[in-house]
């Protein structure tokens, strides 16, 4: 066993024992809510696709479907792959970097279009207001809020 003092402070590591990476319980618990949270927006996203695939038969185009491909990927990833982050079930290293690095991808993805989406909403509805005015629209800020926590969390993912 080493031992090293430091001021008072005792540091201890034994050899051939790895750090205590267990789940608190709360973290355990998170975990399940996220991924029971996956079972409503499943149900959600395939509404959606519905509505998409009627209005893609009125006259809807391509991108509607593949925005839905986007933004639905999006969400579920984040709340599959925090759940299996906060209940212990991705432990290598490696396995933290794809799935944090997957959404991290999917998230700025997300972000670039739905800046897209704010232009051709903005050129659609003859809105002349400037750029950071539209920002303050509810429906605008929170769709933006989404990419941007995905990007966050891909980094806790990735770090812890």
């Amino acid at each position: 066993m080493l031992e090293t003092s430091v001021e008072g402070f005792s540091f201890e590591n034994q050899s051939g024992n790895p750090p205590d990476n267990s789940q608190s319980p709360f973290e355990i618990l998170f975990g399940i809510i996220c991924l029971v949270l996956l079972i409503p927006a499943i149900f959600v996203a395939f509404g959606e696709f519905r509505y998409i695939i009627d209005y893609f038969e009125y006259g809807g185009d391509m991108s509607d479907v593949l925005s839905w491909i986007l933004y639905s990927t999006t969400i579920i990833s984040i709340l599959l792959i925090s759940g299996l982050h906060f209940t212990g079930l991705i432990k290598s290293t490696s396995w933290k970097l794809v799935c944090g690095g997957f959404i991290i991808a999917i998230s700025i993805m997300n972000l670039f279009s739905r800046f897209s989406d704010f232009g051709k909403e903005r050129r659609e509805w003859g809105i002349d207001e400037f750029w950071l005015d539209f920002l303050y629209w509810p429906s605008t800020h929170e769709r933006l809020e989404l990419a941007f926590l995905g990007i966050i969390i891909g980094f806790f993912v990735i770090k812890k």
